[in-house]
């Protein structure tokens, strides 16, 4: 099941890459009661133009970039020179091109992601900055890194481990490829309650980062339980709602930080 889940994953993403047009659009499930209007990037809506620093939409502008992110990671994560970043699920390069630019010649960002076209597009969107000795990408599945052990100072991540079916083992990845005192920094969607199997089994609320967020105490538990000693939330935001059961399920995106 997690295999067909993540392959359908990358062929939904592998086709919003290839010039699905941007713009709200109401995603309703009969199944789930649902109807939630959201941007096809979160950043469209529930992060104001605000949160990106002048660097971040400048990129966004000369590349016309589209973000599928949650949040804004880099600028909260306090990249310097020298760092060296590791991207889950880094789709067109645009977290990794801002992270490149703040480390500079002297350090190195490296994006996985499981989607060739993703990664296409991202080389491409690097090689007009001329940051391809910087920032580079390889193709591998954010709950098995193709990374080596304590390779990066920092790594980050925008509403990506929410697709991730195991989230523990993505947790439990990112501290074994970071060097002591190294820094995780995402940005990604909880929920206030525990979404039901059915919910989470749903193919396009799966898809589209709703029914596989993780509760927010849990998803706190599950960074201390990889080894993570401090961690904190930075930001949250108002991201949706799953209109089932009593109350309904409240989602937010919440961008933590956890020290290694």
């Amino acid at each position: 099941m997690n295999k067909e889940l993540k392959t359908r994953v990358v062929n939904a993403y592998s086709e919003r890459i290839s010039g699905k047009p941007k713009g709200q659009e109401t995603r309703k499930n009969p199944s789930a009661e649902l109807n939630v209007i959201q941007p096809e990037s979160c950043c469209d809506d529930c992060c104001s133009s605000d949160s990106f620093d002048e660097d971040t939409r400048e990129v966004m502008d000369k590349l016309d970039i589209q973000s599928f992110g949650c949040g804004n990671p880099v600028g909260l994560s306090s990249i310097v020179a020298g760092d060296v970043v590791v991207d889950l699920g880094s789709g067109a390069g645009l977290d990794c091109i801002i992270a490149g630019k703040k480390v500079g010649p002297a350090g190195r960002v490296v994006g996985i992601d499981m989607s060739d076209a993703m990664i296409a597009k991202a080389v491409e969107n690097v090689a007009k900055l001329s940051l391809q000795d910087i920032v580079t990408f390889r193709k591998g599945d954010i709950e098995d890194l193709p990374v080596e052990d304590k390779f990066a100072t920092m790594v980050i991540s925008n509403c990506v481990i929410v697709l991730a079916p195991d989230k523990q083992r993505v947790f439990d990845e990112a501290f074994r490829i970071l060097r002591q005192g190294g820094r995780m920094i995402v940005s990604d969607v909880v929920s206030d309650k525990d979404i039901p199997d059915e919910l989470v089994r749903d193919e396009k609320l799966f898809v589209n980062c709703l029914s596989g967020a993780t509760r927010v105490d849990r998803y706190f538990g599950m960074l201390h339980k990889s080894g993570f000693g401090t961690v904190e939330e930075l930001e949250r935001r108002t991201y949706g709602k799953l209109n089932h059961g009593q109350g309904g399920i409240e989602l937010y995106s919440v961008t933590v930080r956890a020290v290694k």
